[in-house]
């Protein structure tokens, strides 16, 4: 049986592989719905409730504000979101994604879902509470190693 220090040298062994298979799969569905990754990913996070505010999606997606405008006019155009008057406050706008698509998107997802429902009710509470701990410090970790990441085009123009 293998000791703590080969599981987790397999367990880092294996994570490029299921990110790099979790990304084809992403990529494989935007084909598939004819959109681009980055629409997909903002899908993701509009269907998530991480947030409906332009500025902070924009954010998200890594994207300036006018470049987020100009994707935000393909979804629209591709009826994947809308933009609507907050209800909160009338001055300000948010994204909303549009049903039709939506429901085309869960149903591409839904076999991989299934999938990771069947796989999470067989954890226990303290795995459980592992592996969110575990995603959500990766997540962070992530964000901030991308912010680090030179700016390639910066490079190159001076």
């Amino acid at each position: 049986m293998p000791d703590q220090r080969e599981l987790a040298t397999a367990a880092a062994l294996a994570l490029p592989r299921f990110v790099g298979s979790t990304a084809l799969f992403h990529a494989a569905v935007a084909e598939r719905m004819a959109v681009t990754p980055t629409e997909l990913h903002c899908l993701h996070l509009l269907h998530g409730g991480v947030s409906d505010s332009p500025t902070e999606l924009a954010r998200l997606l890594g994207m300036s504000t006018g470049a987020f405008t100009r994707l935000l006019d393909r979804m629209a155009q591709h009826r994947l979101a809308e933009r609507a008057p907050d209800p909160a406050d009338r001055r300000r706008l948010v994204v909303r994604p549009l049903p039709d698509r939506m429901a085309e998107l869960a149903e591409l997802y839904a076999p991989m879902a299934r999938f990771v429902g069947e796989r999470l009710a067989r954890l226990d509470r303290r795995q459980l509470t592992a592996l969110l701990e575990f995603l959500t410090d990766g997540t962070a970790a992530a964000e901030r190693s991308a912010a680090q990441v030179p700016d390639v085009t910066h490079v190159i123009t001076s």
